[in-house]
């Protein structure tokens, strides 16, 4: 019941990841929700603020506020990537296999061995497993497995882990 993944580390991969773990966070910690918040709060004070007709303010205030809500995702997103992008293991492949005592990872840059105590939580998602703890992540995508199936890593991560279900 052995699932191994063969992983290759690329922009792809690190954009994927950023990304699902997003989703996973409670509402509130998600990105859009949290530059949501921000966006309101900085245009309510932008347009009390502006000495103008009520139109103008408005105006300016939308704009001002789409600016910081879609400009905060995806310069926060932009950054976690460019920490990742200059990483030692960016471009190449790492193969992880996961079984019943755990989790073995081996690369050019990695080498590891790590039971499931380790990652006590995961998520499983329609294209993969994201295994968590605090600090660490491990994105495992179906489309790198080799051997095995996404059921059989889904089961492992369910009688190891205590698993969630994102659809």
């Amino acid at each position: 019941m052995d699932v191994t993944y063969k992983i290759h580390i690329n922009a792809d991969y690190y954009r994927t990841l950023i990304d699902r773990y997003y989703e996973q966070r409670p509402f509130v910690f998600q990105l859009p929700v949290q530059f949501g918040f921000l966006a309101l709060v900085a245009a309510s004070l932008f347009v009390s603020a502006m000495d103008t007709s009520l139109g103008i303010k408005v105006a300016i205030a939308v704009i001002f506020a789409a600016l910081i809500f879609f400009g905060g995702v995806a310069v926060t997103k932009w950054g976690i990537y460019q920490r990742f992008r200059y990483r030692a293991d960016f471009g190449t492949d790492a193969t992880v296999t996961i079984s019943e005592m755990g989790l073995v990872a081996d690369g050019r840059h990695v080498q590891g061995k790590w039971d499931w105590a380790a990652y006590p939580r995961a998520v499983r998602y329609p294209d993969g497993i994201m295994l968590l703890r605090r600090g660490v992540i491990r994105w495992l995508p179906d489309s790198a497995i080799v051997v095995g199936k996404p059921e059989d890593a889904t089961a492992l991560a369910r009688s190891k882990s205590a698993i969630r279900e994102l659809t």
